[in-house]
């Protein structure tokens, strides 16, 4: 078996076994008397820990740097402040502003 699908299976086993386990915890109650244990239960959580995994498990970073970036933009008001207010509009502009930039980067195929 190939190295890199390996990595691929410790990658995603680890990852599920935490997601596992976190479900597991909430489900028995015992996020709830962890403080931000209710946020675990997330999208965004999910993300944060599934890019955390990949960043540690896998010898190419990009997705790892890709489900980090999404679970950090996510997860916006925790890690900046209190951004309630504008929350809503994070996830819309930062896909915007990556799709732009993607298609202003392709490389057209010229023949």
């Amino acid at each position: 078996m190939a190295v890199s699908k390996i990595n691929d299976r410790l990658s995603y086993g680890v990852t599920i076994l935490v997601f596992g386990i976190i479900f597991l915890l909430d489900k028995i109650g015992i996020l709830d008397k962890i403080p931000y244990g209710g946020k675990l239960m997330s999208v965004g959580a999910f993300f944060l820990i599934a890019g955390i995994i990949f960043l540690i498990t896998q010898p190419k970073k990009i997705l790892g740097w890709i489900f980090t970036a999404v679970g950090v933009i996510l997860n916006a008001d925790l890690f900046f402040g209190r951004m309630d207010n504008y929350s809503i509009y994070i996830v819309p502009l930062a896909l915007i502003i990556v799709g732009i930039i993607m298609v202003f980067t392709s490389s057209k195929n010229k023949n």
